[in-house]
């Protein structure tokens, strides 16, 4: 049941006038970044919500330390039961999207005063925020931010590829431009965006063809885009995604590194050498999907692909590249199991 709230139009117009209290739920290389860097500016309190363990216990003890672009160790509170949080200014998630319908049962009962907002990969997501917490709460959001949790306590920010925040009618109003405001003094690279859809698109497009690249070859994300022979079949996958968006009457643009509207304009070649030119290509940056296997767990991108490639099935478009790769993915992550 969505909390009881003004209209969407007296939410997004009026001036934010509090940003104090700031739930994140999902505790690790992403959530743990953005819990990090917020803190340490003074201007919220800021609560990470996580999955009883050794984490959350050394966040509790010892405080969350940030390594990697920046370095700091900030006191902040870390929760393992969720009906410890009534309320809240802000809630952000942070999961895997395989968890988020169990995240999000596990938090509809908090009041949302401003806004929520998935930091999540993934299309589908802004629905679901929406059917639990009422569509005129819910805030556009997409981070092209990648980070690592390499031991309990300490989260490790690797690239920052920016931040995009936008009502999903496109409009501009002041919560958003408040909260770019807040990223940004962070210490964030952070940007208002009135095609929040287009972008969030952009990023699947661009984002997971590495992650099936890096979990099957166990490369990092400068490994994939710096081989020809890799980032060659990467932007096959991207060109492929891109008919599909193109189907849900999608225009994707360009985003961070991500640069698929002028990789879809040029030829071939020109476009192998963008990509191998990506900020991504040097990076030290690991995929997540490839971080879950070395852990020996299943990557989130069977909940993202599975249903586009059904989508795409119905829809009669080829996602062929795609949907090998899908194939040996679930097939490696079945022997995890």
């Amino acid at each position: 049941m969505p909390n009881a709230s003004s209209s969407s139009d007296a939410l997004t117009g009026k001036a934010l006038d509090r940003l104090n209290e700031i739930v994140i739920v999902g505790p690790g290389g992403i959530g743990g970044t953005f819990a990090a860097l917020l803190a340490r500016t003074g201007e919220c309190n800021v609560t990470l919500l996580g999955r009883p363990g050794p984490h959350i216990e050394a966040v509790r003890g010892n405080g969350l330390r940030l390594e990697g672009l920046d370095q700091l160790r900030v006191e902040i509170d870390a929760l393992d039961e969720p009906s410890e949080i009534v309320s809240c200014d802000a809630l952000f998630f942070a999961v895997k999207a395989q968890d988020t319908d169990t995240a999000i049962a596990a938090t509809s009962h908090v009041e949302v005063r401003e806004l929520v907002l998935s930091l999540q990969n993934g299309v589908v997501k802004d629905e679901q925020l929406a059917r639990a917490f009422g569509a005129e709460r819910v805030v556009g959001a997409l981070a092209i931010v990648a980070g690592e949790r390499p031991e309990p306590g300490l989260v490790r920010w690797t690239y920052d590829g920016g931040t995009r925040i936008g009502e999903l009618d496109g409009r501009p109003s002041e919560r958003v431009t408040r909260l770019v405001d807040l990223l940004g003094r962070a210490g964030l690279s952070s940007k208002v965006s009135t095609e929040i859809v287009a972008a969030t698109w952009t990023k699947l497009v661009g984002w997971a063809p590495i992650g099936l690249l890096a979990s099957l070859t166990g490369q990092g994300n400068a490994g994939v885009l710096s081989n020809g022979v890799l980032a060659r079949e990467y932007l096959g996958m991207v060109r492929e995604l891109a008919g599909l968006a193109a189907a849900r009457s999608v225009a994707l643009i360009d985003l961070g590194p991500f640069r698929v509207r002028t990789w879809l304009e040029q030829s071939d070649a020109e476009a192998l050498g963008s990509v191998m030119s990506s900020p991504l290509a040097t990076s030290d940056s690991t995929h997540s999907a490839l971080q879950d296997i070395r852990r020996g767990a299943p990557t989130e991108l069977g909940a993202l692909l599975g249903p586009l490639i059904a989508d795409a099935a119905q829809r009669s478009v080829p996602l062929a590249r795609v949907g090998a790769l899908y194939a040996a993915l679930m097939g490696l992550e079945e022997t995890l199991l």
